[in-house]
């Protein structure tokens, strides 16, 4: 919808903005299917900003600004601008990236510390020759780098920056293993040795002969502690009213991606009293009519019956329901990885959703709340203070809250104790994967398709042994590694919503509600054996009781197994065609995804799992290919 790229020779001797930098930026950028660039030079400095058409009333934008010694370009939405210009002598409609340099003029690099939004921004400070490279806390805004030499060159999507530095087409084994094995690439690096990532919360910094990276936000270490219970209710309430406002479209209708739960609907709830007047549509997916479904204990397939309620009591919102193509998800695949120089973690997923939210534009909707990160913030389900009162040996009341859990929940009494027992520091010490984190790498690489000499090559297992990224066992706080985890797929976020022509926004992961839900005790998510406590009391006043009170959670694309049957002979082919290059042979064990392929048809509907992953290999295959054509060498 909007990207951003540029060429900063960091040399005091470049010749300012060669025309040559121009019209490396203006191809690359019509090359990705951009039909509006804007482009200025300084001081040997080069930057460029696009524009898709349709996402002009969007409330994210891409800009450039020049205040004759820094130039500035921004890309994504300032939150708290009116709140900057005010502090920063700047006019009240005075556009992001003029607030951005005046907020560099001001802290210099603190400056993304005092920005709260989804954004990614750079600046080039002329006269200290001097380029900052930022990107937002969630990392909702992608924003990539490659240093040569004197000369830096920046884009938000792999394939713009390929096509300006066309030389740099050397594979990071490590890194691609990592997408091979787990679906994917670290945050701060890419599959390219020399193209880095900035990492969320982050700014890169570079002058001549010198580059950094510094981190500008940690996640809370203190805890809130409010006099009433009722307090935590209602400072949830206004943040969550706040960061929703700030979201909704300029002029167009509202698009809400609606499922059953608590966080799309709590979206809806509030996009609908935050603007009365505004149409409002909710996107949902469903199974295709005569689906074979699966049927577990905790989960549901279809999402109707809740919306519907919803809808009852939201009379502005109008119901969009879709069902995919039997093949869609390998027309998605192919689409991203053209558009973002990667494949999709889960395409069936993806394609499932695709439908309806590519049926928004029919409706004139091209902005999009979604429930995201929810499950980290506000209906965060209080899994840490079971083990909290382990290490604290508050072991009256660790019973009595288990014992209540276990009564409300539709997982078994042992499920409970275990996941207690792995996330607590006391008992953890005592575990094989406290004294051995290998068990958990060792797992993924074994239910991998790497071939024995790549994944012996690339040195994949020792590389994520010596990373400090943290384990789903074993940690007090698993939040941690939910909060990783959901920035290492945000490198796709951009090319989705090109895909569907729709901007998506998270109010769940607003920066304020992040650190508020971050630092409220645990026993405000967990009361009584009532998970995501917090939620359901913020939303009690706004959602029908059927979500309110509903314990399960919806499964996205629930035929997953039935489609892929579908399609195997189609598979098949396609693995074949894949399987001539030369690339996926290296890094591949074709002959074991051959093999799993030729079983998947005896797989029953709740296998889904197993069947997501194999498919999950066949796309990497369509991305090693893609790779392989691209020229591509390891």
């Amino acid at each position: 919808m909007y990207a951003i790229a540029g060429i900063v020779h960091l040399d005091p001797g470049a010749v300012a903005g060669g025309e040559s930098d121009v019209d490396a930026l203006r191809r690359a950028l019509s090359a990705s299917g951009y039909p509006s660039i804007e482009a200025r030079t300084h001081a040997g400095a080069t930057l460029a900003v696009a524009r898709d058409t349709w996402a002009m009333n969007c409330r994210k934008s891409a800009t450039l600004a020049h205040d004759g010694v820094r130039l500035v370009g921004f890309v994504g939405r300032l939150d708290n601008a009116g709140i900057l210009a005010a502090t920063l002598d700047q006019s009240p409609d005075a556009d992001p990236a003029a607030i951005v340099a005046a907020a560099h003029q001001r802290w210099s690099d603190q400056a993304p510390e005092q920005l709260l939004g989804d954004f990614a921004y750079t600046v080039w400070d002329g006269d200290n020759r001097r380029l900052y490279l930022a990107r937002d806390v969630g990392g909702w805004q992608i924003l990539y780098y490659l240093r040569q030499s004197d000369r830096v060159f920046f884009a938000d999507s792999l394939p713009v920056l390929l096509a300006l530095a066309p030389d740099a087409r050397r594979l990071d084994p490590k890194v691609l293993a990592d997408v091979l094995v787990d679906g994917l690439p670290p945050v701060d690096l890419t599959v390219w040795r020399d193209v880095r990532a900035v990492a969320p919360a982050s700014i890169a910094r570079f002058a001549r002969g010198h580059g950094d990276t510094r981190r500008y936000w940690q996640l809370p270490q203190t805890s809130i502690r409010y006099a009433r219970d009722e307090d935590y209710v209602d400072a949830a309430r206004a943040l969550l009213d706040d960061a929703v406002r700030c979201r909704l479209p300029k002029q167009s209708p509202v698009g809400i991606a609606l499922s059953g739960g608590l966080d799309s609907a709590g979206m809806a709830a509030y996009a609908a009293a935050a603007a009365p007047g505004a149409a409002l549509f909710g996107f949902t997916g469903v199974p295709a009519p005569g689906a074979v479904l699966p049927h577990t204990a905790h989960q549901y397939n279809d999402e109707t019956p809740y919306v519907r309620s919803l809808c009852e009591q939201l009379p502005s919102l109008k119901l969009m329901r879709a069902s995919s193509a039997p093949d869609a998800e390998d027309h998605i695949n192919a689409a991203i990885i053209q558009l973002g120089g990667m494949p999709l973690n889960n395409s069936l997923n993806a394609a499932w959703l695709s439908p309806a939210y590519a049926a928004a534009g029919l409706h004139g909707v091209h902005s999009m709340l979604t429930g995201g990160f929810g499950n980290i913030t506000l209906s965060y389900d209080g899994a840490t203070l079971l083990p909290a009162l382990l290490d604290q040996a508050r072991l009256i009341r660790f019973a009595a809250e288990f014992a209540a859990l276990a009564r409300r929940s539709t997982h078994s009494y042992r499920a409970i104790a275990s996941s207690s027992i792995a996330n607590s520091r006391y008992f953890s010490r005592y575990r094989k994967k406290r004294h051995d984190p290998s068990s958990w790498f060792v797992q993924l690489l074994g239910r991998a398709f790497l071939s024995d000499g790549f994944a012996e090559a690339s040195g994949w297992l020792r590389y994520r042994l010596d990373s400090d990224a943290p384990i789903p066992a074993g940690s007090a706080d698993h939040r941690a590694w939910h909060i990783a985890r959901s920035q290492r797929q945000r490198h796709l976020h951009g090319p989705l919503q090109r895909y569907w022509r729709v901007e998506f926004s998270q109010p769940l992961a607003d920066r304020r509600l992040i650190e508020f839900c971050m630092a409220t005790p645990p026993e405000q998510f967990l009361r009584n054996g009532e998970a995501r406590y917090l939620a359901r009391r913020v939303l009690s006043d706004r959602l029908p009781a059927a979500i309110v009170q509903n314990r399960l959670r919806g499964r996205q694309c629930p035929e997953a197994v039935q489609r892929v049957v579908a399609q195997l002979p189609r598979l098949q082919a396609e693995l074949d065609v894949h399987a001539a290059s030369p690339l996926v042979r290296h890094c591949l064990d074709v002959a074991k995804v051959r093999a799993q392929l030729a079983r998947v048809s005896d797989a029953t509907p709740d296998e889904i799992g197993r069947v997501q992953h194999l498919h999950r290999a066949l796309q990497h295959a369509r991305f090693l290919d893609y790779l392989d054509r691209l020229g591509a060498t390891l």
